[in-house]
C-alpha cells in the first residue's frame, strides 16, 4: 500500500510538485482531513521523493537508489518518524527533544532532514510546545510533515507556523471504482464508503471480516441496553473489545442517523444506511430532546477517551446504563 499512488491524490501532488520546482518548500507541512484519505501514505511519498538520488520528471522517488533502499528499509539516516509509543497515546515531550537533536545534524546524505509526526494530534501540551521551539527557528534543510485527522487539537500557534495541505473525500465516481476493486463480491463500496465517512481507506478497513462482525454485535449488544436486557457492566466489556476509537465512532455515527431519521422519514444520507431499519426502529421510541442528548454524550465519550487518560469500561458503563428509550 505504501508506493500505491492514489487516484484522489493526483491533484494533490501535481501541485506539490509545483511548488518544489519552484523553490517555494516551507519548512513544515501540515496535512490534515479526515480519516482514511492516506494522508501519511502521501507524507511518505513525498519524503521518498524528496531524499530520492534521482528522482524521476513527476517527482516521484526512482525506487532503486541507495537513499531509496534504506527508505524502504525504514533505516534512512535522514527521516525520522514520530509516533504515540503505544497506540492511542500521547507524544511525549522527551520524543520532540529527540526529534530537535535529531533535526540538529547535518544531513549524512547532503539533502533533506525530514521528520514525520503521526497523528500529530497526539501532541501533550509540553511537546506542542517544544516542537514550536523548533517551527520557530527551523534548521535550513529540515522539513517537518505532521500529519491529523483532527488539526483543531493542535495549538494555534503551531498550526499557524505551517504550510497546509488539506485532504477531502474524494468524489464517489473516483471513490467507488478504486474500492469496488478491492473488496469482497457482496459487499455495496458505496454502502462502505457512507460508514466509513467518505475516506477510501477507511472504507477499505471496514470490510475486512472481522470488523464487520465486531459492528454488527456491538450493533445487537446497544439494541440490548437500550431494552434494557443487558446489565451495563457486560456491555462495557463487550465495547472496549477491538479498536475502541473505531467503536465510538460507530456509535456517534448511529446517534448522528438516530436524528436524521427523526427529521426526516427518507433522509437524503445516513452513515449506516444499511442498518436503516434497525436505526428506524431506536428512533422512533424517543423524543428528538432525548435522541440529541445522547449524541452529546455519545461525542463527548468519544472525546474523552480519545483524548484523556480515563478509566473508558467505567465511563461506558455509565453510558450504556443510562441508554433506555
Amino acid at each position: 500500500m505504501d508506493d500505491e499512488r492514489l487516484p484522489w491524490h493526483r491533484d494533490l501532488w501535481r501541485r506539490w510538485r509545483e511548488r518544489r520546482a519552484a523553490g517555494r518548500l516551507p519548512h513544515a507541512l501540515l496535512l490534515s482531513g479526515p480519516a482514511g484519505l492516506g494522508k501519511g501514505l502521501f507524507a511518505r511519498r513525498l519524503a521518498r521523493a524528496l531524499l530520492c538520488d534521482r528522482p524521476d520528471a513527476e517527482g516521484e522517488a526512482c525506487g532503486q537508489c541507495r537513499s531509496c533502499r534504506l527508505f524502504r528499509a525504514g533505516s534512512h539516516p535522514d527521516h525520522s518518524v514520530v509516533r504515540p509509543e503505544e497506540d492511542g497515546k500521547i507524544i511525549k515531550v522527551d520524543q520532540i527533544r529527540e526529534l530537535r537533536v535529531f533535526l540538529g545534524y547535518t544531513a549524512q546524505y547532503g539533502g533533506y532532514k525530514i521528520a514525520l509526526l503521526e497523528p500529530a494530534d497526539r501532541l501533550n501540551v509540553n511537546a506542542a510546545n517544544a516542537l514550536l521551539k523548533t517551527l520557530e527557528e527551523p534548521p535550513g534543510n529540515g522539513l517537518l510533515l505532521l500529519v491529523t485527522a483532527q488539526p483543531a487539537r493542535l495549538p494555534a500557534t503551531v498550526r499557524s507556523r505551517c504550510q497546509r495541505i488539506d485532504f477531502d473525500p474524494p468524489a464517489a465516481a473516483v471513490a467507488v471504482p478504486w474500492l469496488a476493486a478491492r473488496v469482497a463480491d457482496g459487499l455495496d463500496p458505496a454502502v462502505l464508503l457512507d460508514i466509513a465517512g467518505g475516506g477510501p481507506l477507511a472504507a477499505l478497513a471496514q470490510a475486512g471480516d472481522e470488523r464487520w462482525r465486531r459492528r454488527r454485535e456491538l450493533l445487537e449488544c446497544y439494541e440490548q441496553a437500550l431494552a434494557g436486557r443487558i446489565d451495563p457492566i457486560r456491555a462495557a466489556e463487550r465495547w472496549t473489545q477491538g479498536d475502541l476509537s473505531e467503536n465510538l465512532g460507530w456509535l456517534v455515527g448511529w446517534h448522528t442517523d438516530l436524528i436524521r431519521l427523526k427529521m426526516s422519514a427518507e433522509p437524503p444520507r445516513l452513515s449506516h444506511p444499511d442498518l436503516r431499519s434497525a436505526l428506524r426502529r431506536w428512533a422512533g421510541r424517543g423524543t428528538p430532546r432525548v435522541l440529541f442528548g445522547r449524541l452529546d454524550a455519545a461525542v463527548r465519550l468519544r472525546a474523552l477517551c480519545a483524548t484523556t487518560q480515563v478509566n473508558a469500561p467505567l465511563l461506558l458503563e455509565a453510558f450504556l446504563g443510562d441508554a433506555l428509550l
